[in-house]
């Protein structure tokens, strides 16, 4: 439940948190953005079917009078999508902005707040995507500078790197897909790549016959028998999952039980791979050389990281001051490809200031025909605030 009384130090975080949040939209608006207000109301599922669990076992959720899964927005960038293309169909370009409070339940106890103030921008729709990475990247380290903080860290990663790498392996089909979804979530991929090496599957005998059944289809047509027989059976979604999650759970068992396991060599080269850690102009030349070793190839997807770069030199920022890390994603299901955060460590567990990415199949998969081009940044204005009072930088 959230608290009846504020500390003079909340109420003063809440008062510099209005200030930042009227610069931040300066930054945006000066970059041609548009600004909308996007309804704190939102469909359950849409939430459900695309974020991470972090904000799924988070979300406020709620059953309407006529029967329809609601949820306050634990987000914007997914609102504000749903409101371009309910204004644009399934064409345009758009940069659009955004700023208000977005609710994700917090345990009992927890310091953390049930609500914060976020401020972000997306840019949609343009075909150029390194130009439009680089600018959603310096629209977060303008809203910084106009806020008057000086000093913080960049992390950088690139989804479609790996999801190129795991594309040139030889291996099942259905463990490529499967290892691209379960990318941002680091522990259990650890474990699935481990599972998938030592060839064990995770049924039983008992379930032997319904997974070889499985197998004789395609992943289409197992997909929606599962789900039809869940629904006949009316179960229902467990711990946040959707049934269509359960679905895919079952086809990675019957994947597990027939396929042959991951070769030492390839575990080796994705751990190594993971393990980079460098500036961002030696990470091209360093995976070409690792991907060079084994045999296979990357190169259209390096070429457009060092585009990226380039594009982010031209925008005076010197690449020298981040960090790239081949393993890095962030935490919500939708990213594609370039990632990126600006951190205060000084803030510990809450570090993350302000965050970004490139989701290009998050449009299709809300009802448009064809993928379209997207990518945006975000403050959690709170937490920019805190970095401000304790660096002692405010205005």
């Amino acid at each position: 439940m959230p608290k009846a009384v504020q500390t003079p130090e909340e109420v003063a975080i809440r008062t510099l948190r209005e200030k930042l949040t009227g610069e931040l939209r300066s930054v945006f608006e000066n970059a041609g953005c548009e600004r909308v207000e996007p309804s704190v109301l939102q469909p359950a599922d849409v939430f459900l079917d695309r974020s991470g669990e972090d904000i799924r076992r988070r979300l406020y959720m709620f059953t309407d009078p006529g029967g329809t899964e609601l949820c306050l927005r634990p987000d914007l960038t997914i609102p504000t999508c749903r409101l371009f293309l309910e204004r644009a169909g399934d064409g345009g370009e758009a940069r659009l902005s955004y700023s208000g409070p977005v609710y994700r339940f917090q345990p009992q106890g927890s310091p953390k707040p049930n609500e914060v103030l976020q401020a972000g921008a997306e840019l949609l729709g343009a075909t150029d995507r390194e130009a439009a990475d680089a600018e959603a990247f310096a629209l977060a380290v303008d809203g910084c500078n106009a806020a008057g903080l000086e000093s913080f860290e960049i992390e950088m990663g690139d989804l479609s790197l790996f999801d190129a790498l795991v594309d040139a392996l030889d291996i099942a089909p259905g463990w490529r897909s499967r290892l691209k979804r379960q990318f941002w979530r680091p522990d259990y991929f650890k474990e699935l790549v481990q599972r998938l090496a030592s060839g064990n599957a995770d049924a039983g005998g008992e379930q032997e016959g319904l997974l070889a059944a499985l197998n004789a289809l395609d992943e289409k047509s197992a997909k929606s028998v599962i789900e039809d027989v869940l629904k006949l059976a009316s179960i229902s979604p467990v711990g946040g999952r959707s049934t269509g999650e359960i679905a895919e759970r079952l086809l990675e068992q019957a994947a597990d039980a027939s396929a042959a396991p991951l070769s030492p060599e390839i575990v080796k080269l994705i751990d190594d791979f993971l393990g980079l850690t460098l500036t961002p102009k030696d990470a091209a030349p360093r995976i070409r050389e690792l991907t060079a070793k084994a045999g296979i190839s990357i190169e259209p997807r390096l070429e457009a990281l060092e585009k990226r770069f380039a594009a982010i030199e031209a925008k005076g920022f010197d690449l020298s001051k981040a960090r790239f890390q081949a393993g890095f994603g962030r935490r919500l299901e939708y990213y594609t490809g370039f990632v990126f955060e600006l951190q205060v460590p000084e803030l510990g567990p809450e570090k993350v200031i302000a965050g970004g990415g490139r989701y290009d199949g998050l449009l299709k998969s809300l009802g448009v025909e064809q993928p379209v081009p997207a990518v945006g940044c975000a403050f959690t204005v709170e937490r920019l605030a805190r970095a401000l009072k304790l660096k002692g930088e405010t205005k």
